[in-house]
C-alpha cells in the first residue's frame, strides 16, 4: 500500500486512474506550455522574466549526471506527464556532449562506465547512424527515466509528452526512438502515448535515420520546431560524399563507366570526379578524427569506464521529423535584431515564444488533424471495443468486469450495431467526415443488467459529436475536442 501511495503522488494524483487525454497534430497551446515548462531549468533570473508553467506541477528533477545533464518529470491533473530534457548550460562539460560529434550506428552497444553498457536500437537500417555524444547523453538519462516512467504507469498515468530545447530537442529525438523501440520489444508497455516537442533542436543523425524515425512517428505523434532566424537547428556541419547515398545510385558505377571511356575523356572525367568527390571524403575522414576520437579522450576523463566505439563513416546530418517552421518577419527582427556579440538571441525560449504566439496555421491544418487524423469515414469500418470512458466514479474494470461494450460500424448499410456489455443494439449510421451522432433513436434488447456500465456507456453516446481514427486502431469519440470514450479495433 505504501509504495502505491508513493506512486500517487509522485505523479501528482488523487486517486482516480486517467485515459489518455492526448491528441495527435501540432498543437500550439500545448507546445507554449511546454515552452515554459523547459524554461524552469534556466538560473532564477531567466525563469523569473518568463511565464511559469499553467497546467503542469513539477514531480521530479534529475540530478545532474553524464555532461552536465538533468532531467524533469512534471504532471498535471488529467493524467498527463512531461518528460523536459535540459539543454547546454555554460559549463564547458555540457558543450562536450556538443563537439563529440562523430557519428556512430544507430544500433550497437556503448560501455558507458565500468560496469554498464548501454545496449540501443534506434533504427533498424544498418546504414542509419547518429550523434555520439548525444547518443552517449541519452544512454545515461534513459537510466533515471525508464523508473519514472514505469512509476507513472502504475499510477495511472499513460500519456507523456517528451520536450526537449536545444540540445535537449536533439535528446528528444533520441529519446523517442529508444522509448519507440523498447515498447517494440515489450520492454515498456505499448499502450503509453509518446507525443515529442524536439524545439529549437539540431540535427540528430543522418538520412536513414531520419526516415525510419519520421515513419516511426508520423502520424501527429512528433514535432521538430524551428525558428528560421536560430542557427542551432543548422548544426552539426553536414559533409555529404559519394558514400552517403542509398545502395542504388548512378555515382556508384561511375569509376567503371569511367574507365571505359577513350584517354583523353578517361581523364578529364576522372578529373573532375576526384576533384568533386576527394575533398567531401577527407573533411569527413577529419571530421571523424578531430569531434570524434580527439573528442573522445576528453569525454573518457569525465565518464570513468567510458569505452568509445567504433565510428560510422559518415557525418551527413539532416534535418529530422515533421518541422514546424517559426518564420521570423520584419516585426521579429525588431524586437531581436542580429547581433555578433550574442549568437544566442534567436536560440533562447523568449523568441520561440514570441513567434509560436504569432503563429497561424492554414485552416485545414488548426492541428495538424486533417484528412490523416480526423480520418473520412472508411476508417470507421469494422468492430472497436471500448477500453476507455470519462469522468465515472467507478474505475472502468469496475464498470466491465466480464465484457466490454463494442460498435461496429456497416459502412456498406450505413449502420451501426454493438452491444453495450450487456444488451445489442443497431441503428442508422449518422456520420460525416469526422462527425458523428448517436441520437438517433436504435433498436436495443431489454435483458437486465446489473450495474452501472450499461448506463454510463448509453449516456455518453449520447454525448459524442466527433470522432478520430489514429494509426487505424484507435478510435476516440469525442464531444467538442474533450475525448469521452475510446475503442481498440477487433
Amino acid at each position: 500500500m505504501k509504495n502505491i501511495v508513493t506512486l500517487l503522488i509522485l505523479c501528482g494524483l488523487s486517486t482516480a486512474l486517467f485515459g489518455q487525454k492526448l491528441k495527435p497534430g501540432f498543437d500550439k497551446a500545448e507546445y507554449i506550455e511546454l515552452l515554459k515548462v523547459s524554461a524552469q531549468f534556466g538560473g532564477p533570473d531567466y525563469v523569473r522574466a518568463f511565464p511559469a508553467p499553467q497546467q503542469f506541477k513539477l514531480a521530479y528533477r534529475s540530478p545532474v549526471v553524464g555532461l552536465d545533464n538533468k532531467w524533469d518529470l512534471w504532471t498535471n491533473n488529467q493524467g498527463i506527464g512531461i518528460i523536459s530534457l535540459r539543454g547546454t548550460t555554460a559549463n564547458s562539460v555540457s558543450w562536450l556532449g556538443n563537439f563529440y560529434a562523430a557519428m556512430v550506428p544507430a544500433k550497437g552497444e556503448i560501455q558507458l562506465s565500468d560496469t554498464e553498457k548501454f545496449t540501443y536500437e534506434l533504427a533498424a537500417n544498418p546504414r542509419a547512424a547518429v550523434h555520439v555524444g548525444w547518443l552517449v547523453t541519452m544512454g545515461i538519462l534513459a537510466k533515471d527515466i525508464l523508473p519514472k516512467i514505469d512509476s507513472c504507469y502504475r499510477a495511472g498515468i499513460k500519456d507523456m509528452l517528451i520536450m526537449g530545447h536545444s540540445q535537449g530537442g536533439s535528446l528528444a529525438f533520441l529519446l523517442t526512438a529508444h522509448l519507440k523501440n523498447l515498447q517494440k520489444r515489450s520492454k515498456i508497455p505499448a499502450d503509453i502515448r509518446f507525443k515529442t516537442y524536439c524545439s529549437a533542436g539540431p540535427k540528430p543523425g543522418n538520412l536513414p535515420f531520419a526516415y525510419e524515425y519520421e515513419a516511426a512517428t508520423q502520424g501527429g505523434w512528433a514535432y521538430n520546431v524551428v525558428n528560421s532566424a536560430d542557427w542551432v537547428p543548422e548544426v552539426p556541419f553536414t559533409v555529404q560524399t559519394v558514400n552517403d547515398f542509398n545502395p542504388t545510385n548512378p555515382f556508384v558505377g561511375a569509376p567503371a563507366m569511367i574507365k571505359k571511356q577513350k584517354l583523353l575523356q578517361r581523364i578529364a572525367l576522372k578529373y573532375a570526379y576526384n576533384s568533386l568527390s576527394k575533398p567531401a571524403l577527407k573533411a569527413q575522414k577529419n571530421y571523424q578524427k578531430f569531434l570524434g576520437k580527439l573528442a573522445s579522450k576528453t569525454v573518457s576523463k569525465n565518464l570513468n569506464g567510458y569505452v568509445p566505439p567504433e565510428y560510422y563513416k559518415s557525418n551527413d546530418y539532416v534535418r529530422t521529423g515533421t518541422t514546424i517552421v517559426l518564420l521570423a518577419d520584419s516585426a521579429y527582427f525588431v524586437k531581436y535584431p542580429d547581433s555578433k556579440d550574442s549568437v544566442f538571441i534567436h536560440h533562447y525560449h523568449p523568441p520561440y515564444l514570441y513567434l509560436t504566439e504569432k503563429l497561424t496555421l492554414p485552416s485545414n491544418q488548426t492541428d495538424q488533424t486533417s484528412s490523416a487524423l480526423l480520418s473520412s469515414s472508411q476508417t470507421l469500418a469494422g468492430t472497436w471495443e471500448l477500453n476507455y470512458i470519462s469522468e465515472r466514479k467507478i474505475a472502468f474494470e469496475g464498470l466491465y468486469p466480464e465484457k466490454k461494450p463494442s460498435i461496429t460500424f456497416d459502412l456498406p448499410n450505413q449502420r451501426v450495431n454493438g452491444t453495450t456489455s450487456c444488451n445489442s443494439f443497431n441503428g442508422k449510421l449518422v456520420a460525416d467526415g469526422s462527425k458523428i451522432s448517436f441520437t438517433e433513436p436504435m433498436a436495443m434488447t431489454r435483458m437486465m443488467c446489473p450495474g452501472e456500465g450499461e448506463q454510463a456507456f448509453l449516456d455518453a453516446l449520447k454525448t459524442i459529436n466527433r470522432y478520430v481514427v489514429s494509426d487505424d486502431n484507435t478510435l476516440t469519440l469525442l464531444t467538442g475536442d474533450v475525448p469521452v470514450m475510446r475503442f481498440i479495433r477487433k
